[in-house]
């Protein structure tokens, strides 16, 4: 039986430390302004800087996988001889699932016994990071390609991800959320609070003010068991708050916050500065 290794997107805001230890190989996506100059992959730009420049008006951009580096992170780890299971971001919200998609048909075309399995998390952020978090686990309880992708396939359908915003004109105008629902958050200077449903980005309610947010968050962890789930805290820039956020969960809820993780700047394009939310997952 062959072995297996697990990829991510970019998006499942999996820390460097984690990705390096667990030899998770990352599926890079990209963002630049208009000034020409692509990063992503390497090529990064400080968290800082880059919420600075969209703060000062600059419109930041975000852009899918690249075919041919995609193709590239599969080919090697089938010349290596393993199978791949890879788990990526809402094909609602980016083509980059389709374009990991095409490329694994690619490979098992040409390598006749490589098994590629491309996962549709219908998430983003740190949620879908809790979902590799466990199918790392489950690779090293001894679980094979068949039983860590049901598994995972299954765990999926428990996660989902809260979160507050302070610029809904970023998520409307890189077409994550309806005209509509932006202007009337902006109009009537009301947070809402967004979710997943059915793999987009939708209105969960909306609130009068930050600490009503967060309480609002909390109010809706209250409904898991805390022995059943996992926890990541996620956020642009606003690591403290963060943190504080944490240990309200562990205290007043008893859960078990597993990572603080900083959004990716492909989705930090689009959540501008300032953005906190809780993803959660079933535990195994």
């Amino acid at each position: 039986m062959r072995d297996f290794v697990i990829m991510a997107d970019v998006n499942a805001d999996t820390t460097p430390s984690f990705v390096e230890r667990e030899g998770i190989a990352i599926m890079p996506q990209y963002y630049h302004f208009n000034d020409g100059v692509i990063y992503g992959d390497g090529n990064t730009l400080a968290s800082e800087k880059f919420y600075a420049r969209m703060e000062n008006g600059e419109r930041a951009y975000s852009m899918g996988c690249n075919p041919d580096r995609v193709h590239g992170i599969m080919e090697q780890a089938v010349l290596d001889g393993h199978d791949i299971i890879v788990l990526m971001a809402s094909a609602d919200c980016s083509g980059s699932y389709n374009t990991v998609c095409v490329e694994a048909e690619e490979l098992m075309e040409q390598y006749k016994d490589a098994r590629i399995h491309v996962v549709d998390s219908r998430l983003e952020c740190a949620a879908i990071g809790l979902l590799v978090k466990q199918a790392v686990a489950l690779k090293k309880a001894g679980k094979n390609f068949d039983e860590v992708v049901e598994a995972i396939e299954s765990l999926k359908n428990t996660a989902n991800i809260f979160f507050l915003v302070d610029h809904l004109d970023f998520l409307v105008r890189g077409g994550r959320l309806s005209p509509i629902s932006g202007m009337v958050g902006t109009v009537l200077n009301i947070k809402p609070i967004l979710y997943f449903e059915e793999g987009k980005i939708v209105p969960f309610t909306k609130v009068r003010g930050r600490q009503t947010g967060k309480r609002t968050m909390l109010d809706q962890l209250k409904k898991l068991d805390p022995e059943r789930v996992l926890v990541s805290v996620v956020h642009t820039v606003a690591e403290e708050e963060a943190k504080e956020f944490a240990e309200q969960i562990r205290q007043e809820l008893g859960m078990e916050v597993v990572s603080i993780d900083e959004v990716n700047p492909t989705i930090g394009a689009h959540t501008g500065h300032n953005a906190l939310g809780v993803a959660f997952c079933a535990k195994l």
